[in-house]
């Protein structure tokens, strides 16, 4: 062999490593000292921003217990007030009852006639010995009824107003986290633009791997391989976020996503090619369907605006709509709720975590 042949198969032995390093999936996988010595020139900017990005996993998790906290109180002070309409339901029914009995002894001037001349409102008539020692078995049972639902609504009463002390109390706590995350946020990125462009690639690269190698427990949480999500871009460039796959949500949900932090009212991008449908409800808020050409799903919740319509076709890299806190985010941190669906709309959903995180650096 040549010099030059030499020297030219040691240069493509030698791009084939880079490629190999830098490919995802790759069989020769990114270690963390190739990173710092691909780093040797920013060691401190990949310093500042491991830094950076360990307290923005501390202050995302922190986020999510907070927002964990404030979905636990809002469900019982729901569920409480559904009790104190049922339990004021069943009291109309119950005062219709007695007023019936009440006018049917008066029209009879039966012995409660007189005490109902003397007396000023219905409640004092069911608390009132007089009425209690001369009114029939039947009125007594229907008073005592209404004494009985009155003391647990006042309960009911007290205990929802405890609730809504504590729910101050937790959404203060909430804000508290949503500033420290956004804080937080601001710095890793900061940090991540100080690395040079080789550091940089290695970095995402064992970021990928890394993300891929926590996934991997099983099942849905491990994510999707490449070729389920073909040309797959960032639907929220820009956006900062965390694996939070099976995190706990209010009424024994888990989290079935993952909430890519960043600006209210930012665009987010179509990450396929496909048809959309928007919708509205209570838990997701401003809602867009994505089902892509190749049939795997996307659904991106809490948006702030619509930039599609049901029905529309939309090619990737379309603004579908802008970045929010709609429906139970009402509140909190703007953020997107990010889900994919290899078996489409109707299927279950997968970690997009991995995917995410080859796609958003």
């Amino acid at each position: 062999m040549t010099g030059r042949s030499s020297r030219r198969w040691t240069a493509w032995l030698l791009a084939l490593l880079a490629v190999t390093l830098l490919v995802p999936g790759s069989a020769r996988a990114v270690t963390r000292s190739q990173v710092d010595q691909a780093c040797e020139s920013s060691a401190d900017a990949l310093d500042e921003y491991r830094r950076a990005q360990a307290a923005f996993q501390e202050a995302a998790e922190e986020y999510e217990a907070a927002q964990v906290a404030v979905d636990s109180v809002l469900y019982r002070q729901q569920r409480t007030s559904d009790a104190i309409d049922l339990r004021r339901e069943g009291m109309d029914v119950a005062r219709e009852r007695f007023e019936e009995q009440a006018v049917e002894a008066y029209m009879s001037a039966g012995s409660t006639n007189a005490f109902f001349f003397m007396t000023g409102s219905l409640d004092e008539i069911i608390t009132a010995t007089e009425f209690l020692t001369a009114a029939a078995s039947e009125e007594r049972d229907v008073a005592g009824d209404l004494a009985a639902a009155q003391t647990e609504l006042n309960s009911l009463q007290g205990r929802l107003q405890g609730i809504e002390t504590e729910l101050r109390a937790v959404e203060a706590q909430r804000l508290e986290a949503k500033d420290n995350q956004e804080s937080a946020m601001e710095a890793d990125q900061r940090a991540w633009e100080k690395l040079s462009g080789r550091c940089r690639d290695l970095q995402k690269q064992y970021e990928i791997e890394q993300a891929r190698a926590a996934a991997a427990r099983g099942g849905g949480a491990a994510g999707v391989p490449p070729s389920a999500t073909p040309g797959f871009i960032c639907p929220f460039p820009g956006s900062s976020f965390i694996d939070s796959w099976g995190a706990p949500r209010s009424g024994g949900r888990q989290h079935k996503g993952t909430d890519m932090m960043g600006p209210m009212g930012a665009n987010l991008y179509a990450v396929a090619s496909g048809t959309v449908s928007v919708g509205n409800s209570g838990l997701g808020g401003k809602t867009v369907w994505l089902t892509a050409d190749y049939g795997t799903a996307y659904y991106y919740a809490h948006l702030s605006g619509f930039n599609v319509s049901s029905g529309e076709r939309v090619e990737k890299g379309d603004v579908v709509g802008y970045n929010g806190n709609t429906g139970n985010a009402a509140g909190g941190a703007p953020h997107l709720h990010f889900e994919i669906h290899p078996s489409g709309r109707g299927g279950a959903a997968v970690n997009p975590y991995p995917t995410l995180v080859s796609a958003c650096r």
